[in-house]
Formats: C-alpha cells, structure tokens, sequence
C-alpha cells in the first residue's frame, strides 16, 4: 500500500469531491509535469445555476397561485362534475285526440342506432371492419355509412339509423361488445292513426330536429313538445355510484284535443276515394264545419301521404322518390288549393245584386242559351233556361242570369268589377281564413288596376261576365267556400275555422279551450240572405236542381254546384257548396273533384255521403250512380 503521507487539501472557490482531489495529488507526486484532472468550478456558474433555479420556484409558485386561487372557480366546476354524472330521463310529447277522445297520435319505444366518432379504433383495418359489420347488419352499403360519418364528421356524436327493426336491435345488442364507437339509444316515436286519411291535419315530427313539421304537429309543437328530465349521480374515483338525485323533473307535453271527428273523416276519405276513382279523377278535396261556431269537423285531401314514414329512417333517395309518386302528395288542397270556383260564387252575386237593389227575387230574365256582347263576342249558358226568377237560376245554375245581374245586359245595369270586388271581399274571399294550421294561401280577387299592371291589357266586359260566374281570374281555396257558405247559412257572421277544441294536461284537465271567433257579422240584410237560402233550398228540392238527390234523405239542405273550366280541354273541376239542416244549420260542406270528363260530374255523390252518414250513420259501401251536376 503507498503511504501518501499526510495531504493538505486546499479549498478552491468552488466545492469539489475529495476522492478526486487524492487521485490528483498522487498522479502529480509520480509525475510532476501531470495537470490536474479535477478543478473547482466558477462562482459565476453557481450564480447561474441559483438564478434558473430561483426562476423555476417562483414560476412553480405563479403558477401553483394561478390554478389555485385565480382559476380557482373553474377547476372546482370541472372537478365537480368529473364527480357527477347527468343522465337525461325521457318525457313524453302530447297526445293529439279527436272530438271524441281517440287517440290520433300517440308516442311508442323506438330505439336508434348511435354513432360517437372519438370511440373509433386508431387502427384504420379495426375501424373500417367495425362498420362494414354494422352495415351488414343494418342493410345498408358500407360505402353509404362511411358517407353518413364522414358527412357528419363535425359532430362527435350523432344518429345512424332511427327507429331499428326489433331483429337488428337484438343482433346489435348480443355483439355490443365487438363495436367500440357504435351504441343503442332507447328513444321514443310517433304513432299516426290511418297516415293518409289524418296526415294533412296531424303533419308530423321531424326526427332531425324533433319538432313538428307539419300540420298540427307544427303549428301547436309549443304545447305539445316534452321537456326531459335530468338525474345527478355523484361517483368516486372509482366510478362507484355514491348517490343520485332528480335535478329537473321531465315534463311531457300537453295534449291537443281536435274539432275533427274520426269516424266522420275516415268515411269522407273512403267516398271521396271512391269518387276519385270512379271518375278518373286527379284529386279532391272535403272540407265540413260548424256554421256556427267554425269548428272544422272534416278536412281530407286526397292524394295524400302517410306520416308513419317520418318516424321512421327516411333517406333523402327515399324522401325523394316519395315526391315524384303520383300517388303522393304533401299539398293540403283544403287550405292551399287555389281554384275557379265556377257557379258557387252565385249565391255572392246573388247577395250583392239584391242588395243594391239590381234585381228582387221575383224579377225574371228570359235565357235562350247565351248572350251576345258589343264585340260579337257570345257568352253561352250551359243550356237554353227560358225565364228565369232568382230561385230557378241558382237551382238550375243559369248562367245567363248571372252574366246580367254581375255584368249587366240590356236595360239591367249589373253590379259591374268593383262591387262584385265589394261583396266578394265581404264575404272572405281574396285574404286567408285564419285556419290554425300553416301554409294557407289567400286566392284571389282580381282588380282592373291588377290585370292593367299585370299583362298591360285593360279590363273588357267579357272579364266581369266570367267573374260573374266564378271564371276567369278569380281563385279561392275550399276551405273560403266553407267560410262564406257559413255565412249565409248563419245569418251573416264570417267565422275563423278551428281545428283545435282544446289543450287539456295528462290527466285531461282543461288548460285552454277555445271559443268561436267571429270576423265580423251582420254583414248583410237578413232579408237578402233569407232569399238566397231560399234559393239554394230549390236546388235540393226543385225536380230539375243540380242535386236533387239530396231530396230524397231524411235531413233537409241547401246548396249549390258548380262546374270551373280548367286549362285542359274537356276536363273541369266539379265543385259543390251545402249547408244542412236548412232550417237551423249544424254542418257546412265544401267539396271538390279535380280534373273530370263532363260527363262524370259526380260532386252530389260525395255531398249527398257524407251528410248521410253524419246524420245517420250510414256504413254502407259508397255506391256511385250516374248523375249530371253540370253547374
């Protein structure tokens, strides 16, 4: 062992380790030109080391005070609720009734199929064999729901199929744990009673944005809409369930009561399906109410839609194909359809010209098939009527009659366009009715001063003389024609249609009933409507009236039919007014058929139905027989 003698350790500035100082002195005692291995370090580096250091605490501290104290509030929030979990509980949207309380929508358990983007696998193979295995078992080409998220790649969480098959859900549920991104929601949809007869008053709900999107479903989804629930569950880091409790109770929406009367529908839609098809009709159109109070009893359109479809995973392709299906219509013809109206304007005319004192109901107008106007232009009638008093030509539908008393002829002056424009406005045309359902339209009136802007033509006699008859550019909807046949059934009040009774609560309390609204009323002189009653009474009872078949039921009527050019030739619409009973009115018709051979005038048959079976119930299947309404 070398005996290294006693050693003398000097400190330098810096602090160095002695076993190197020793290895240093024995190199250097066995070699004095030997240079140290070991020095102390600078000061200067200590001094640069305490500052990083100084710096590295009090950025540690700033930033411990700044979580701790300033953001203090936002963290405690987030933790919070990495403690708590909020899970929705369902409610229910309302149940739409009928005036009789059956049910015409209702809600049933659904379940959808959920897609959440963030759950896909990293591994493109693992991702693209979990949807093709999706694919396969909810029947639809990969390429397509690839399409589906890449389309709804913004969202991390989104729907992939509505309303699954119960076969697929249970496939879907046995394998749940092979899909790591895809889930089932249990979810709740609608129920429509008879789709196609209900669907243009009902609408539906939009799966998209779960809200009406049709029909009462839209215009009343206020008072219909569900407010869900929400349960707070408090859990450890575990994710152990330490409690739960009801943080907002769920709300299900109130129930709509409707004005319609199903059986009264579902039989109007069975005639006027018959109707159609007997005639080779294009469409139709029934409208029944309450003269009295606007109640809309029945309101069917045919062709029509079912709107079970739109609970359902509808695809655009799908959606698409639905709208070119002659035998599918979204168009509520009732309220939106826009039509001549042919000779039901002549209870109007009627009205404005005993009014201004042109005729009285005696007076007689000698018709021998037509008129001849300055121009050599000839007006013809649909058949020569001889003379004719106020009560023959509503009856029989003389044109000629009115062509005189709206136009003038001879030595009668006629009302001329601007009080026919007058009473015509009176009575609702030309503006919509009010009708609690959207996408109504107004018709339309039209004016000189319109025709002049419109096609740079003036106004000639010939355009009175076919407004005067209900042609030309005049346009109402049915449902005007319910509204103004009200008013001369009821005394002279414009009431607004209603197709909602009531909104009632789950247990059926009422919340909001609604009243008759009336417009206006007294509109005219109760004499001049008696007269015109009286008038559209003959049409039922006179032996050559348009519908004298209605004469032989057990319940007393009036009315009025009406046959409108269209622009294709030798096809019209078949369109008829009524009112019953005729002494104390309950219930107003309004009916039209579309697009019908002259020859197939049936408009009395749906009429003639649809009060019987109102009246009595009659069932039995709807037996067309061949009966000319020519006017």
């Amino acid at each position: 062992m070398l005996g290294l003698g006693k050693i003398k350790i000097k400190r330098a500035i810096g602090e160095i380790e002695t076993d190197d100082i020793f290895l240093d002195a024995l190199a250097k005692k066995r070699d004095k030109n030997y240079e140290t291995m070991e020095t102390a370090l600078s000061q200067r580096n200590f001094q640069v080391i305490g500052v990083f250091f100084s710096l590295g605490i009090l950025f540690l501290i700033s930033l411990s005070f700044y979580f701790q104290i300033i953001q203090y509030d936002y963290f405690a929030e987030k933790a919070k609720k990495n403690n708590f979990v909020f899970k929705d509980v369902d409610a229910q949207r309302g149940i739409i009734y009928d005036r009789n309380m059956k049910q015409l929508a209702s809600n049933a358990q659904s379940f959808d199929l959920v897609c959440n983007t963030s759950k896909f696998s990293e591994e493109e193979i693992v991702k693209d064999r979990e949807i093709s295995e999706i694919a396969k078992i909810i029947g639809i080409p990969v390429d397509d729901l690839k399409k589906i998220i890449e389309e709804k790649g913004n969202k991390k969480e989104f729907i992939i199929s509505y309303d699954l098959e119960k076969e697929k859900v249970i496939v879907l549920k046995a394998r749940a744990s092979d899909f790591s991104a895809f889930s089932i929601n249990k979810n709740q949809k609608r129920e429509y009673v008879d789709g196609n007869t209900f669907s243009h008053i009902i609408g539906y709900v939009s799966r998209s944005e779960e809200k009406g999107g049709a029909g009462i479903e839209e215009y009343y989804n206020e008072d219909l809409k569900e407010l869900e629930g929400t349960i707070e569950r408090e859990r450890d880091v575990y994710g152990n369930v330490l409690s739960e409790e009801m943080t907002k109770s769920p709300e299900s929406g109130n129930n709509v009561v409707l004005n319609i009367d199903m059986a009264l529908q579902k039989k109007t839609a069975e005639v006027l399906d018959s109707v159609i098809k007997d005639t080779g009709a294009k469409s139709g159109t029934v409208v029944a109410m309450n003269p009295n109070t606007g109640e809309i009893l029945t309101m069917i359109t045919l062709p029509s839609y079912d709107n079970n479809i739109f609970s359902k995973n509808l695809s655009k392709e799908e959606y698409n194909n639905l709208l070119k299906d002659p035998n599918v219509s979204f168009l509520n013809r009732a309220i939106s359809g826009e039509y001549p109206i042919g000779s039901t304007i002549k209870p109007v005319i009627a009205v404005g010209a005993l009014k201004e004192g042109i005729i009285t109901p005696e007076k007689s107008i000698y018709c021998e098939g037509g008129i001849l106007l300055g121009d050599g232009t000839i007006k013809n009638d649909w058949k020569a009527h001889g003379y004719v008093d106020l009560n023959k030509a509503i009856a029989e539908s003389c044109d000629v009659y009115f062509y005189t008393i709206g136009g003038g002829y001879g030595n009668i002056k006629g009302l001329g366009i601007d009080n026919i424009v007058k009473y015509l406005d009176l009575f609702g045309l030309g503006k919509k009715t009010g009708i609690d359902l959207t996408g109504e339209t107004a018709g339309f009136i039209p004016t000189p001063e319109w025709k002049k802007e419109k096609t740079g033509i003036s106004w000639y006699p010939g355009d009175t003389y076919n407004i005067s008859i209900g042609q030309g550019y005049l346009k109402a909807t049915p449902l005007q024609l319910a509204v103004f046949t009200s008013a001369i059934a009821n005394g002279g009040k414009i009431v607004e249609p209603q197709l909602v009774k009531s909104i009632v609560d789950g247990n059926n309390n009422t919340i909001e009933s609604f009243s008759p609204k009336i417009i206006a009323e007294n509109i005219i002189d109760q004499s001049v409507l008696t007269d015109v009653r009286t008038a559209m009474r003959e049409t039922i009872i006179s032996p050559d009236g348009t519908a004298h078949s209605l004469s032989y039921y057990n319940f007393t009527s009036a009315g009025k039919t009406g046959t409108a050019e269209t622009s294709i030739r030798k096809s019209y619409h078949s369109l008829m007014i009524a009112f019953a009973p005729y002494e104390n009115p309950e219930i107003v018709i309004s009916a039209i058929i579309e697009n019908v051979a002259y020859e197939k005038l049936f408009i009395n048959v749906i009429v003639r139905q649809v009060l019987d079976y109102y009246f009595n119930g009659n069932k039995e299947k709807v037996n067309i027989e061949e009966e000319i309404a020519p006017n």
